[in-house]
């Protein structure tokens, strides 16, 4: 190696180079649909926000419904991981439902569920984008509810608990994102948090005590 050549950092391929630009249009356009929504989204502003030319991004993502689709497949993906890897590292000591509350607070509370929610109601009138749209929310998040549900069992929960108290639990924190659109009352969505934690642990009491008495 020439003299010149020491401490410099290797060139990127080309992939790399290009792997690097899309992320940056992804990037810039998950900003855009958060700030401006399905409806205010413009490609010429994503590539401005990017620092890339319309060409690059054409070349990249042809049309908006394509960039959209990549940019939600990429953020869910983000947070599919994030997900998955939280529920297969929960420590045997620590409380499973709490830690299923938890993940899917951070989830529903995100910019990633808006920006979905948004996606899904204005921008789904094309039937085939639609069709897309649900493919990719079902995908990059059944995966974790699946991962939480194995956790749960490994816990000791019953098939059955854990599959209702899962749904029930994702469901509620789901509904209770959905009403902060117009009613953003936190303090009162962690107190009833709360209260659903402990019914479901007085619900688990009562059923285990119920079968030993059967047994």
């Amino acid at each position: 190696m020439n003299q010149s050549d020491q401490g410099k950092s290797p060139r990127r391929t080309q992939e790399e180079r290009s792997d690097r630009m899309k992320r940056r249009i992804l990037d810039a356009a998950f900003v855009v649909l958060k700030e401006r929504g399905y409806a205010g989204f413009t490609t010429a502003e994503v590539a401005k926000r990017a620092g890339v030319s319309r060409g690059a991004q054409v070349h990249h993502f042809p049309s908006k419904n394509d960039l959209v689709l990549a940019t939600m497949e990429y953020v869910f993906d983000m947070s599919r991981s994030y997900g998955v890897a939280l529920a297969k590292n929960l420590p045997f000591s620590d409380d499973p439902l709490d830690a299923v509350i938890k993940d899917a607070a951070t989830f529903y509370f995100s910019d990633y569920f808006y920006v979905g929610l948004d996606w899904l109601l204005t921008g789904c009138k094309d039937a085939e984008f639609k069709k897309q749209a649900l493919v990719i929310m079902r995908n990059y998040r059944q995966p974790v509810e699946d991962e939480w549900q194995k956790t749960m069992l490994d816990h000791g929960m019953s098939p059955e608990h854990a599959a209702d108290i899962l749904w029930l639990t994702i469901n509620i924190v789901r509904g209770a994102a959905i009403r902060a659109i117009w009613s953003p009352d936190m303090k009162q969505v962690e107190r009833l948090l709360f209260v659903w934690r402990d019914m479901v642990s007085n619900y688990l009491e009562g059923s285990l005590k119920r079968r030993n008495r059967v047994s």
